[in-house]
């Protein structure tokens, strides 16, 4: 399964914190998470699920740093970093144009690409799940280096 090679993934790479752009819809696929060995931000999107039975599941598969939330800023690495689904367009643009942050993630349109605007770079990660649209990009991931602000791709 995807997920579980992107665990891994982050592991092999020592990321210190993975940001999930949602949409996170199935409590149940929680459990491929587990192994991950670093803190985890969940983004609910448009597509929610069962928002109690997430933090059910979470606690039953024994994930101990997990957050879900619709927006995330935080810092890492001197760096001010924003996270929303995307859901809203105008937010993300917002979000990109203010000049609060040096990287905005968003994910969802499930197009994955690294746009640099000013500044700020903006990184949508793509999605683990299999072509639904033809303007998609593989199955794919993204990693952020704080210390060199910047991103890459990867297809899993």
């Amino acid at each position: 399964m995807r997920v579980r090679r992107a665990v891994e993934l982050f592991n092999r790479e020592k990321v210190e914190l993975v940001i999930h752009c949602g949409d996170i819809i199935s409590p149940f696929t929680l459990e491929f998470y587990k192994g991950l060995k670093c803190p985890i931000k969940f983004l609910f999107g448009n597509n929610t699920g069962d928002l109690i039975r997430h933090i059910d599941f979470a606690k039953k598969f024994g994930m101990r740093d997990y957050e879900f939330g619709t927006f995330f800023s935080i810092e890492a690495g001197g760096r001010r970093i924003a996270a929303y689904h995307g859901n809203n367009r105008e937010i993300t643009e917002a979000l990109i144009k203010c000049g609060d942050y040096d990287c905005v993630f968003s994910g969802h349109d499930h197009i994955s690409r690294i746009e640099k605007r000013g500044k700020v770079l903006f990184v949508n990660p793509g999605t683990l799940t299999d072509k639904h649209k033809e303007d998609m990009n593989p199955p794919s991931i993204a990693v952020y280096d704080s210390a060199t602000h910047s991103a890459r791709i990867i297809t899993i």
